[in-house]
């Protein structure tokens, strides 16, 4: 009986969740199916499209690459999005509060806020991937970089030959195609201290790298050649470390993720518990629990950026 009293309390909501989502994925897919025909005129025209002109790295880019492992195109409609997402992530944790734990409506408002901190933790774990992606790619370049430049008196030349072997549409390759070689190209020298600021904000590996071409680049000679490929051996070494930092710090999302699992699956249990009903409904305890939930979503989300940032 109880159980049936709950499922006809979450059944408007679960309908309503539902149909706010068909919706969403409806209106995305129709401006989607526009947006792709649109820029199919544009490329005959020769005028650039809008998820072209986001900067690689800018929250426009993102909320992209987020949304984009989800299967969604928000190119032009990133915020939108962003909002959309936290609202229907609020709804599903509201609802899991409401549903499974069986806490009063105002107290189970407060998963809003949890959706916020859920998406959040969405965007900034697809940018550390990126961010683990160039890394991955950086040995196999500079490998054949340090080779190339030594028979390619063309610096820039040397750099576009080596993208070509990188992994298509990968991070490090279009960084290099859509924000590296067009401003060098288009600047000069003077592309190389903002080129190195914005590298070391991706990744401090690429920020060495970036500085190190700019030197072979205005220096040449022999001698720099030399000095490239003993400081890109080097790196290597560095990297392939951080690489094996990498798949222990995997490791270790996978542990907090379960240990999240096993402590809400505990919740429940006690939540459920006959003997335990008139605890619960304590105002109290209820919040307490409400505390509970938040924390393991706030220490959740801190627990993968900390890994992401110490690998």
């Amino acid at each position: 009986m109880e159980a049936a009293a709950i499922l006809r309390q979450a059944a408007p909501l679960i309908g309503a969740g539902a149909a706010a989502f068909i919706a969403y994925r409806l209106g995305v897919g129709l401006s989607s199916a526009r947006g792709a025909a649109s820029g199919r005129v544009a490329a005959l025209v020769g005028v650039v499209s809008e998820e072209q002109k986001a900067a690689f790295g800018s929250e426009e880019h993102r909320l992209r690459l987020a949304f984009r492992k989800l299967g969604l195109n928000v190119a032009g409609r990133e915020k939108t999005a962003l909002t959309l997402a936290r609202l229907l992530a609020g709804f599903g944790v509201f609802l899991a509060i409401r549903a499974l734990l069986g806490l009063p409506l105002l107290v189970s408002l407060v998963g809003f806020a949890g959706g916020w901190i859920v998406v959040n933790g969405m965007v900034n774990g697809a940018w550390a991937e990126v961010k683990q992606q160039i890394e991955a790619e950086i040995p196999q370049f500079l490998t054949g970089l340090s080779s190339t430049v030594q028979v390619t008196p063309n610096v820039l030349q040397a750099v576009e030959d080596e993208l070509r072997t990188l992994r298509a549409g990968g991070a490090l390759q279009t960084w290099l195609r859509d924000e590296f070689l067009p401003r060098c190209q288009r600047e000069g020298f003077d592309a190389l201290d903002g080129l190195t600021r914005e590298a070391f904000g991706l990744s401090s590996s690429l920020g060495v790298i970036v500085f190190l071409i700019g030197r072979l680049w205005k220096t040449g000679g022999k001698e720099w050649e030399s000095a490239f490929e003993m400081a890109t051996r080097n790196l290597e070494g560095v990297l392939d470390a951080r690489i094996l930092g990498q798949a222990t710090g995997k490791s270790a999302k996978n542990s907090v993720k379960l240990i999240a699992g096993i402590t809400a699956l505990v919740m429940v249990m006690i939540l459920r518990n006959g003997a335990l009903q008139g605890a619960v409904q304590m105002p109290l305890v209820q919040i307490a629990y409400v505390v509970i939930v938040l924390m393991m979503l706030f220490g959740w989300n801190f627990m993968n950026k900390l890994i992401d940032e110490a690998f």
